[in-house]
């Protein structure tokens, strides 16, 4: 590999660590992950299966951090397949917290209803 090969390689490697951290701050600050739980409960509701809600979850998520992209990312192709990868992990990552936390609460609810648990003044479950 000559002089430019290593200089040029150096700066696509610099420019996708930037485009995946700031991927990784949109991605932080978008909330994305709290509202998944919610649909989990509204497609276990639907009685959607947990394999089909894993599916939808994900593929939701995916469609909306690759949203969180950055346009400039588009133009850098080594850019682009760093956050390509890092959006398929974290949209995974997502999909089953969501599904463990959306599960924990139902569960929640059914043992309020069965009078298992009971909330208390402070709005705790006991």
């Amino acid at each position: 590999m000559n002089r430019i090969q290593t200089d040029l390689q150096a700066a696509n490697t610099s420019v996708a660590e930037m485009a995946l951290q700031e991927l990784q701050d949109r991605i932080e600050a978008s909330g994305l992950e709290a509202s998944y739980a919610g649909m989990v409960c509204d497609l276990c509701i639907g009685q959607v299966s947990l394999e089909k809600a894993f599916t939808q979850i994900h593929q939701k998520a995916m469609e909306e951090m690759v949203n969180l992209l950055d346009a400039s990312v588009m133009d850098d192709e080594v850019a682009l397949g760093v956050c390509l990868d890092k959006i398929a992990i974290e949209s995974e990552r997502m999909a089953w917290s969501a599904l463990e936390r959306g599960t924990e609460a139902i569960r929640e609810g059914l043992a309020l209803l069965d009078g298992a648990a009971f909330v208390q003044d402070n709005g705790y479950i006991n």
